[in-house]
């Protein structure tokens, strides 16, 4: 017979292991879209204007993917949702900076780990209450 805190010691190790896998991918998705989007800004004239607003992207299909496998269960979404966008923001905050060599946080660093939060939680939310 399993103890209820053997039961919970799994539960949480399940979840601890969803989440990086989860982060995993986000960051793996990240720098695969960087490198295909730095090379279509290569191959092609494209405005610099784009790129802020694919950075945003980016991020948000990363956030969106992770968050797709991070989250199991039927319960806390919006919690789970929320701190899986605020841990991806700052991994790959970390990440991109070390890479560029540029440690900088300004207001578009803020708007980003809000945003990826929000929805995070967004998408949390809709994964606890999907059929």
């Amino acid at each position: 017979m399993i103890s209820n805190s053997n039961t919970e010691k799994m539960s949480n190790s399940n979840i601890i292991f969803d989440f990086v896998k989860g982060l995993i991918v986000a960051i793996i998705a990240s720098l695969g879209l960087v490198i295909v989007f730095a090379l279509v800004l290569k191959w092609f004239d494209l405005s610099e204007k784009l790129i802020t607003p694919m950075t945003f992207a980016i991020k948000y299909i990363s956030v969106i993917a992770g968050s797709l496998i991070a989250i199991k269960g039927e319960n806390k979404g919006l919690i789970k949702g929320g701190f899986f966008g605020a841990l991806y923001t700052c991994i790959a905050f970390l990440v991109f900076s070390f890479l560029s060599k540029s440690f900088a946080f300004d207001l578009t660093t803020l708007l980003d780990f809000v945003s990826s939060i929000l929805l995070g939680a967004i998408i949390g939310i809709i994964k606890v209450n999907k059929k």
